[in-house]
C-alpha cells in the first residue's frame, strides 16, 4: 500500500477532490480525513490521510503532499524515504521541510521545477517532467512530456500535483492519462 499524507488547510478540499478519483481509478483508495474515513475501489492500493499539519511520520516511505495554504509549523522530521510534493511558490511548505533530507518535487511554471505545464487547453494538458525522477518503486523516469486528458476543468497546480503523485507511485503513463 502506498501512503500519501496531504497537509494544509482543512477547509480546502480542491486537492483531495482531484486526487481521490485519480487514485480510485488506479487501484483503489482508503481515505482518512478530518471527520471521516472512506474507501473507494475493491482493494485499496493507496492510503490517503489528510491533516492540517505534518504529523509525526512513523512509516518509512510514502508521499507528503502539500496544499497551497497551511498553518505555521516548526520544521518536521520527514523520513528520507518520503517524497515531498509542493507548488514551487509554497514558502510555508519549504519552511516545514527546512533541514529535511527527503526528496522534494516542485510543481510550477519555472525551469527549475520538477513538473510544469507545457500547454493547457480546456480538455487537455501537456505536462513536462523536467528532470530525472526516481519513483517509490525505484524506477528512474527521464525527462519527457505527457498528456493529461481532463474530464473536468482543473487548475494547472492541481494537474501538476496529481500528476506528480501518479508518477511517483509508478502509474504507467503510456501516452498519458485521464484526470
Amino acid at each position: 500500500m502506498i501512503d500519501i499524507l496531504i497537509c494544509g488547510d482543512p477547509s480546502d478540499h480542491t486537492l483531495t477532490e482531484a486526487l481521490l478519483p485519480a487514485l480510485a481509478a488506479r487501484g483503489g483508495v482508503c481515505f482518512s480525513g478530518e471527520e471521516h474515513v472512506a474507501e473507494q475501489g475493491t482493494v485499496a492500493r493507496y492510503f490517503v490521510c489528510e491533516s492540517e499539519v505534518v504529523p509525526k511520520i512513523s512509516v518509512p516511505a510514502g508521499i507528503l503532499l502539500f496544499k497551497d495554504h497551511m498553518c505555521s509549523q516548526q520544521p518536521a522530521g520527514v523520513p528520507d524515504g518520503f517524497f515531498c510534493v509542493m507548488d514551487s511558490g509554497n514558502r510555508q511548505a519549504a519552511d516545514v521541510l527546512r533541514g529535511s533530507k527527503a526528496a522534494v518535487i516542485t510543481c510550477g511554471t519555472g525551469s527549475k521545477d520538477t513538473l510544469s505545464i507545457a500547454s493547457l487547453e480546456p480538455e487537455r494538458a501537456e505536462v513536462s517532467l523536467q528532470r530525472n525522477l526516481k519513483t517509490l518503486g525505484g524506477t528512474v523516469l527521464e525527462p519527457h512530456d505527457f498528456s493529461v486528458l481532463l474530464s473536468r476543468p482543473l487548475a494547472p497546480g492541481l494537474i501538476l500535483l496529481v500528476s506528480a503523485v501518479l508518477l511517483l507511485s509508478d502509474v504507467s503513463l503510456g501516452d498519458g492519462f485521464k484526470l
